[in-house]
């Protein structure tokens, strides 16, 4: 009795909650898989965004929801079990094993930064933090260039980085 006490004290109500949606949502069947409608991406984006409570995030969603990275798992997801027995557990599951490959996480990585980026009103006063960014996002020397120009004759700049080089890129 004193356990279950003192396992309940250590989730707030809405953890708790979220704890069972999840489990009741990975007992569910993939019954989008059986009546054809995962085919339409929007579908299978919400079948996916079912997951949020066992821990995945938007980034995970949106990941996971692609049309190709779903059809792979779902190769090797049958490759055990039949598609009318396959519930999200097994789809949680691949999602999990997916998530701890390196290739993930330089994905997500660099998809985060370059989202980041894209979103930063562009200034000469932080360039020196911003080129670290492009930098790691793997920019050419060109594409920096141009950008500390943009933003060396365009002081009083309200733009993203993502204004800016879409400019730039209808002037090349």
């Amino acid at each position: 009795m004193f356990l279950a006490i003192a396992a309940q004290a250590q989730h707030s109500p809405s953890e708790d909650n979220a704890i069972e949606t999840c489990e009741m949502q990975l007992n569910e069947k993939l019954n989008f898989m059986l009546d054809g409608s995962f085919a339409n991406e929007n579908v299978l984006f919400k079948e996916i965004a079912k997951l949020r409570p066992c821990g995945l995030d938007e980034f995970d969603v949106n990941f996971f929801g692609n049309m190709d990275v779903f059809n792979t798992m779902l190769a090797r997801i049958s490759k055990e079990k039949k598609v009318e027995q396959m519930t999200f557990n097994d789809l949680y599951t691949e999602i999990v094993k997916f998530k701890k490959a390196d290739v993930y996480k330089e994905i997500r990585e660099v998809t985060i930064a370059s989202e980041r980026l894209g979103e930063t009103v562009g200034n000469i006063e932080n360039w020196s933090q911003d080129l670290a960014l492009f930098e790691s996002l793997g920019a050419s020397q060109d594409v920096i260039d141009k950008v500390y120009n943009y933003l060396s004759t365009h002081v009083d700049n309200e733009k993203t980085y993502k204004e800016i080089l879409g400019l730039l890129k209808k002037q090349s």
